[in-house]
């Protein structure tokens, strides 16, 4: 069993306090009643807390063998609707079963993250973190205190629900080239984002194996103004075609450089991931590669349905990806 692996000590209030420079109270008082402190005090218990993985004494509180009839998400964006997409899955899976579902925001913030966790923890039975920011380190210390799933992320030791982009990503380049693109721009997301890393890595190695030089404009916020933000670098050096993390920074991308003059598909080719309703709605509708995000809902949901049943429970669930092709692809011109 390596280190990792080895069950771990709980982090009590003492730690956090020795840790940060202050007194024990005051680290109860910080987590209790954080504006009766100042700024900068909870700033350094925070980040102590963070750095050894303490939970609030509340996650602990609950007596065990007594469900709540509540499950708990947290997504780094309500608005996104990949992630509204996710909490949709979850919450219909979970109405069969009589359970509720709570739902918090971290804003791609994961301390912001942790928190809610530690606020959540006490009122639910387990929870889903979707597309979560926190460390590895983080997530299986969280995993120790409530049956978690983690989605589009991978976490040893967790059990999780990811997407197989390699199959949508290798047709979105045959789907390039076969019009003749051999220069792309990737507009990358959040520094943050395991899935980002994923999608990258993937879609360069792809690049490789097709002959296609790839530039990557990153980090951005995985939204529309992230999208339009990259239309400046892009301008400067513009490629044929254009990759982008998801379909709202691809929509917000082809808005500001429409401004510029740059339209699409007759001077650029367009591309997104997610498939989802900005997707199709956009003018041209933009091609893009389908995650099969409604199952990644489903599965998370049915996994700590399980688990909470005391079942045994997969360490992972893989789904497809695949892409629809629509009007933001032309010829290279």
């Amino acid at each position: 069993m390596n280190e990792d692996e080895r069950p771990a000590r709980r982090v009590t209030i003492r730690d956090v306090a020795a840790l940060a420079g202050v007194s024990p109270s005051t680290v109860s008082r910080t987590f209790a009643l954080p504006d009766r402190v100042s700024t900068a005090t909870a700033k350094r218990i925070f980040e102590a807390a963070e750095r050894l993985g303490y939970h609030d004494d509340r996650v602990e509180s609950r007596p065990a063998g007594k469900p709540t009839k509540l499950v708990g998400i947290i997504v780094p964006d309500i608005a996104n609707q990949f992630f509204s997409t996710i909490m949709r899955g979850v919450q219909r899976e979970l109405q069969g079963e009589g359970i509720s579902l709570m739902v918090a925001e971290s804003q791609e913030d994961a301390r912001a993250e942790r928190e809610a966790f530690d606020r959540l923890a006490p009122y639910v039975d387990g929870m889903v973190l979707a597309g979560s920011r926190m460390p590895d380190a983080t997530i299986r210390k969280c995993a120790q205190t409530r049956p978690l799933v983690v989605v589009n992320r991978e976490v040893r030791g967790v059990p999780s629900v990811v997407v197989d982009v390699r199959s949508g990503i290798d047709q979105a380049l045959q789907c390039l080239t076969d019009h003749g693109h051999r220069r792309i721009t990737y507009l990358d997301g959040p520094a943050a984002s395991w899935s980002a890393g994923v999608r990258w890595k993937t879609l360069k190695a792809a690049c490789e194996r097709y002959g296609v030089t790839v530039r990557r404009l990153w980090p951005n916020p995985p939204t529309f103004d992230g999208g339009a933000a990259a239309a400046e670098r892009y301008a400067a050096s513009p490629t044929g075609a254009v990759v982008a993390h998801n379909d709202l920074m691809a929509a917000g991308f082809m808005v500001a450089v429409r401004a510029c003059g740059i339209r699409c598909p007759d001077d650029y080719s367009l591309l997104g991931f997610d498939d989802g309703v900005v997707a199709r709605i956009c003018d041209p509708s933009i091609t893009s590669i389908n995650v099969s995000v409604p199952k990644l809902g489903v599965y998370a949901a049915r996994i700590l349905l399980r688990r909470l049943a005391g079942e045994p429970v997969p360490g992972q669930i893989t789904v497809p990806s695949s892409l629809t092709e629509r009007a933001s692809v032309a010829d290279v011109r």
